[in-house]
């Protein structure tokens, strides 16, 4: 399967990479309509996700576009945005009309419904221990990894956070060898209040997977 994802924020472009990251597709992204034109055209997606303002061509402008063109125009488009122009969206060719902000899980049954796409299921194990994370590069707060996968965690704070929120976190892992750090970067991807969030790791070593897979895995830790 092939998505194309368009958004002129590289934040959002990155959320939506991160709920696609135990997705068994192949990802293609563009930053305003003309692009995502140039990119369909190229690649021939299963699905167009698009934003709406964007420059040198907005989202609904690309979507009539696209809906004319042959070789595109059976290709489902959905538009994700935080404005008010749903009617134009739909009278455009876009399938549905989606505000932001939008979680995880609504984005991934959103997909779904339009592309046969599968999702994998990472094992998680209880963790419980304490984490250190600095927020959007300016709030340095603590919490705890309640569990952990190789994609994600699940971290309650008393600092309050927002879906797409960008964590630099670190936290340990019980090995039998040492107390093993885990460095990673991740997003929150779904909040659960009170002081609940589902973060999904967008940047993370191997190494640190790998330790993450043996204490997932290992029943005796």
């Amino acid at each position: 399967m092939k998505l194309l994802i368009v958004d002129d924020l590289k934040s959002f472009l990155d959320l939506e990479r991160t709920f696609l990251r135990r997705a068994d597709c192949k990802l293609h992204t563009a930053s305003t309509g003309l692009e995502a034109i140039k990119v369909a055209q190229t690649v021939h997606p299963d699905l167009i996700l698009l934003d709406v303002e964007m420059p040198e061509m907005n989202g609904i402008e690309a979507a009539r576009i696209l809906s004319v063109t042959p070789g595109l125009k059976d290709i489902p488009v959905v538009i994700v945005s935080s404005t008010q122009r749903e009617k134009e969206s739909l009278a455009a060719g876009a399938k549905e009309f989606v505000r932001k902000p939008i979680d995880e899980g609504t984005f991934l049954s959103l997909v779904t419904k339009y592309v046969p796409l599968k999702i994998r299921k990472d094992p998680r194990k209880e963790l419980g221990r304490p984490a250190t994370f600095v927020c959007n590069g300016v709030v340095e707060s603590d919490g705890i990894i309640v569990d952990v996968s190789i994609s994600g965690a699940f971290l309650t704070t008393r600092q309050p956070l927002a879906l797409g929120d960008s964590l630099s976190i670190r936290f340990t892992l019980p090995t039998q060898e040492v107390q093993k750090e885990i460095h990673a970067e991740a997003l929150v991807v779904r909040p659960v209040p009170p002081g609940g969030y589902g973060l999904g790791f967008s940047d993370i070593t191997e190494g640190a997977k790998l330790y993450i897979q043996e204490y997932v895995e290992d029943l005796s830790v």
